[in-house]
């Protein structure tokens, strides 16, 4: 076995797991954003009615920051980051791979520090209740250390690829008739 084979495998394998968490991800994202708009009604019903919920402003701002997070991995997944590829078009093929397996080593570093940073913001928030609700901040904090680690894994599977294609062009060709 060579190794575009090998890390195609690797590749295969990683975004097996990848794919299932991604649209995992996305899937309780939607459930946040109805659960989301239903506090943000309630509030509105409330506030007409002269009696204001102060948890649903808190619980409501949370929700909107775990949409963020749960869908990052799927989104860089599936290449919906906005991005600009008219330099990056402009490059001769081979320049153009490098380049961008250069970025995503770069994205996970970044998500790796992250990720790590992330576990300690977490630790603290088990110091902390919420102002509204009686609930730790580490559970709300949550959402952060799955966004990071999930970018961190898509990367090093897309990393994979992008390698694999660097070694041998037409191995991942074939991988992607293949599928």
């Amino acid at each position: 076995m060579n190794i575009s084979a090998m890390l195609l495998k690797l590749a295969k394998g990683l975004g097996l797991v990848n794919v299932k968490v991604a649209l995992l991800g996305r899937n309780v994202a939607a459930i946040l954003l109805v659960m989301m708009l239903i506090f943000i009604l309630a509030q509105v019903l409330f506030r007409i009615l002269e009696n204001s919920l102060p948890w649903t402003e808190e619980l409501s701002k949370y929700a909107m920051v775990w949409v963020a997070c749960l869908v990052a991995p799927w989104a860089y997944r599936e290449n919906l980051n906005v991005s600009i590829e008219m330099f990056a078009d402009a490059l001769p093929q081979m320049l153009r791979k490098i380049s961008e397996l250069a970025i995503t080593i770069l994205v996970a570093l970044v998500s790796a520090i992250f990720f790590l940073e992330s576990l300690d913001f977490w630790v603290g928030g088990l110091q902390i209740n919420a102002s509204s609700v009686p609930v730790k901040l580490a559970y709300f904090y949550s959402c952060a250390p799955f966004a990071f680690g999930g970018l961190f894994l898509i990367a090093i599977e897309r990393g994979l690829v992008q390698l694999a294609s660097i070694v041998d062009p037409d191995s991942v060709t074939a991988l992607r008739e293949a599928s």
